[in-house]
């Protein structure tokens, strides 16, 4: 599962579903960001006025690659951001479902482990901790006097 074949996938369903008025909506604005292949999460940005119809056709898709699937929309969000702060939370609880179903010690440790690094990904995500990196990077930048560079 990769970019192109995600995009041209959806490219076909919004044509099928909506025909040429839709697939010319999409033209511009239709693209595939990001897909996790071990996950099955993509995410596909379309502009805000047609989202609906990008929705709408994602739910006719029934195979990709010759591959059996059912897509279905998870998160609608307006920035990057909070789609990947999302889809932590979201694999933080499925994490958390599997971790219940654990039958041995070993793997009750290595969802634990997973479940912790998603907590830290989230924390560096969250709006405040990027302004503390930002404003201490301020800080350890000084800018350079102009008495620095005066020749003579």
């Amino acid at each position: 599962m990769s970019s192109p074949c995600i995009y041209e996938h959806v490219k076909n369903a919004v044509q099928e579903a909506h025909g040429d008025y839709g697939r010319a909506c999409l033209a511009r604005s239709f693209r595939v960001k990001y897909v996790n292949p071990v996950t099955g999460v993509a995410f596909i940005g379309c502009g805000r006025d047609n989202y609906r119809m990008l929705w709408s056709s994602i739910t006719f898709i029934k195979k990709i690659q010759n591959k059996r699937c059912m897509c279905r929309v998870l998160h609608v969000g307006g920035t990057l951001r909070s789609c990947q702060k999302f889809v932590i939370r979201h694999n933080k609880e499925q994490l958390l479902q599997l971790l219940e179903q654990c039958k041995t010690p070993g793997e009750q440790r290595k969802v634990a482990k997973a479940i912790d690094k998603a907590e830290k990904y989230e924390m560096s995500l969250d709006p405040i901790e990027v302004m503390k990196r930002k404003a201490s990077a301020k800080k350890s930048y000084s800018k350079p006097s102009l008495e620095e560079f005066d020749t003579d």
